[in-house]
């Protein structure tokens, strides 16, 4: 009896094999990477088995494109061997293509019906093998693996096209009127590559040789897993296997799952992003769904702190770093973590993918072969995709060392001083990002059409002057990508001379009037205002001849902004020389407090900084609510009068949309939008 027990039990071991586990790869592209970078992982997993079906016989129809032989020529010159036995290497494929669970971004093409994957195979022939077979080429699809011949004479050719858009795109390979080494006939095969799914079609829709061994069907790296076309392993004639036909492969499920959740863009895929502030190890965890297989791995990412420091040393070499875009933003960094540039996506085509940013310190400021006197910092950055077309907000830096340096050389080239010290407004207005389209290596030679000039008249481009981190930050918003240069307003010798600027409320409007001495044959007049006194915008824009020019002008701001409006007159003559009128303050007072701006309204760690304009001492209560009207903090602000400003804490709130709102006993509350992500 205890025999009869231990042969059931050996028996019921045998009948129910434990299934092997998967062996799970991860890598990190980056390991290491800069405080407030990210770096992608991937993760594979094997084995990975197939699942053959039949289905109708519909090829893609040809393309004409990517020859490889045609009518006995190479049209793209083989790799290694003839159109006998020959191959084809490293053609790129379109998208990252998963197969027996590792992936690729490559095959091969042989002339001998069969491509494999990557560039790992080094035969040409292999043909006249019943698969699965450990003997060379493995890891290969084999479309029909014969001994095929495009030499001439022949009407054979070999062709490979991508068909679709993502995220469905196809890639074919495609055999047409395919020649055989002896025994007369010919095929047509095609073999189709599904991106996402990473399934596998081949279609034959006809095979006339009956007298050379061919095959069919998909086969691992190391030649021990296939599968095959019934009646089309290794044999001679295919006439009774249904052509014309087609057959697809489709891989097993797998499902990835990566822990811990910190830093990750996605906690599910085969790909994520990581983003962490702290080293850390990741643990991926795949799933079989066919059959319940699991394994799992890690990958670390270290992080090495983001110094407080600027990138290149002056005179040395041009610095970059090519990474993706974040879609909340992403600093730029060189091998030591130093700054080059940030960069986040705005605008109506916001830039994604990779980003070559780089930037080179000269030795001092120099005219660089034009009359116009440029910093000694420039920066150049081309994203992969849309170059000239994406649109982003860039931030920039400087040191003030680089401002004085240009401020040394500014008089004598005819350009105004860029600013001396944080509060230096004229310098500060006088300041001119200069962007040259294309590529190109100085202000002369971009093969972009034009430069395009960007100060604080423009919407968005604010010059900011960090205290904790001692340099300058120049954000602008903009649309193409190219090499960014630093310089200053020109001083030129205005022909129009200002008697008097000034300004009334009248009716809660405000009524702008000035007057000017004008020998230019026309002047223009842009009126700008603001609600700080730094960051101006264009408000009006009067033009007038000479004779117009001598006569007093009047301007009437219909909606003046609650609280201070600060005003001022750009001057522009008739050969473009510019000049600015002094700065004219009317206060508004039908609110006792003005909320001036929320900055940044775009957060992710860092706090955002409340700027509220009071016209007295009052007490102005706060409060932060979610997008459903919830409260998620208060505090209270005693205000004087003038700018006054407090941090919001944007730490503990979790990634949505909430309403910053002040209120005062009296008034009507004032509300801004700060989006954390």
């Amino acid at each position: 009896m205890q025999k009869f027990y231990y042969i059931v039990l050996v028996f019921f071991i045998v009948q129910n094999p434990v299934f092997a586990q998967l062996t799970v790869t991860a890598t990190a592209a980056n390991p290491t990477i800069c405080l407030g970078n990210g770096t992608s992982l991937s993760a594979t997993a094997t084995p990975v088995s197939y699942t053959m079906t039949s289905i109708a016989n519909n090829p893609e129809p040809l393309a004409g494109i990517n020859l490889l032989a045609d009518a006995g020529v190479a049209i793209t010159p083989l790799s290694t061997g003839t159109l006998d036995d020959g191959r084809w290497d490293n053609i790129t494929l379109p998208f990252t293509f998963t197969y027996y669970g590792n992936t690729y971004n490559s095959v091969n093409i042989s002339t001998n019906g069969w491509i494999g994957m990557g560039s790992t195979n080094t035969v040409t022939t292999g043909f006249n093998v019943s698969l699965p077979n450990a003997a060379a080429p493995n890891n290969v699809i084999h479309a029909i693996t014969c001994d095929l011949n495009f030499k001439s004479p022949t009407t054979s050719s070999l062709e490979y096209f991508e068909s679709g858009s993502y995220p469905n795109r196809i890639f074919v390979i495609n055999y047409t009127n395919i020649k055989f080494f002896s025994g007369g006939g010919t095929a047509n095969v095609q073999v189709i590559l599904y991106e996402i799914s990473n399934v596998i079609e081949i279609h034959t829709s006809d095979c006339s040789n009956t007298t050379l061994s061919k095959a069919q069907g998909i086969e691992n790296s190391t030649g021990t897993v296939a599968s095959v076309v019934t009646g089309r392993n290794n044999t001679a004639n295919w006439s009774a296997t249904g052509i014309p036909n087609a057959f697809r492969f489709t891989p097993d499920v797998v499902t990835f799952t990566w822990s811990p959740a910190t830093g990750l863009n996605t906690t599910s895929g085969a790909n994520v992003i990581a983003s962490p502030v702290s080293n850390i190890t990741y643990t991926v965890t795949a799933l079989n769904t066919s059959n319940s297989q699991t394994g799992n791995t890690t990958v670390t990412v270290s992080i090495n702190p983001a110094s407080n420091i600027l990138a290149a040393v002056a005179g040395g070499a041009q610095v970059c770093q090519n990474i993706s875009v974040s879609g909340s933003g992403t600093q730029y960094r060189d091998g030591n973590c130093n700054l080059i540039a940030s960069i986040l996506p705005s605008g109506a085509s916001p830039v994604n993918n990779s980003i070559n940013t780089c930037t080179k310190l000269d030795a001092g400021s120099s005219k660089r072969g034009t009359t116009d006197l440029y910093g000694a910092r420039k920066y150049d950055i081309e994203p992969l995709i849309n170059a000239s077309s994406a649109t982003a907000t860039i931030t920039l830096y400087y040191l003030q060392s680089e401002f004085d340096d240009f401020n040394t050389r500014a008089v004598d080239s005819g350009h105004r001083f860029l600013p001396v010290n944080s509060t230096d407004i004229p310098g500060i207005n006088n300041l001119v990002i200069r962007q040259f389209h294309g590529t190109g290596t100085d202000p002369s030679n971009y093969t972009g059409p034009g430069s395009q000039d960007f100060s604080t008249v423009n919407a968005g481009v604010t010059v900011v002057w960090n205290a904790s981190k001692s340099w300058w930050e120049v954000t602008v918003p903009v649309s193409g990508f190219s090499g960014f240069y630093l310089t200053s307003k020109k001083i030129g010798t205005l022909s129009i001379g200002l008697e008097y600027f000034k300004g009334v409320q009248v009716d809660k409007r405000n009524l702008l009037n000035w007057k000017v001495n004008c020998t230019s044959a026309k002047a223009q007049f842009d009126i700008q205002r603001s609600a700080d006194g730094r960051q101006f915008t264009s408000i009006g824009n009067i033009t007038a001849d000479q004779a117009r020019c001598s006569q007093p002008f009047d301007f009437i701001d219909e909606h003046p902004m609650s609280g201070n409006n600060y005003y001022r007159i750009r001057i522009i003559d008739a050969e473009g020389k510019d000049a600015e009128s002094n700065i004219v303050l009317l206060t508004t007072k039908s609110s006792s407090f003005n909320l001036i701006s929320l900055n940044p309204n775009m957060v992710t760690t860092e706090q955002a900084m409340l700027k509220i304009n009071a016209v007295g001492k009052n007490t102005v209560n706060i409060l932060v609510t979610d997008f459903s009207g919830r409260r998620v903090s208060a505090q209270i602000l005693q205000v004087q009068p003038g700018i006054n400003q407090t941090e919001i804490n944007t730490r503990n709130l979790a990634n949505g949309v909430y309403q910053v709102t002040a209120y005062l006993p009296g008034e009507k509350p004032q509300t801004l939008r700060l989006v954390k992500h």
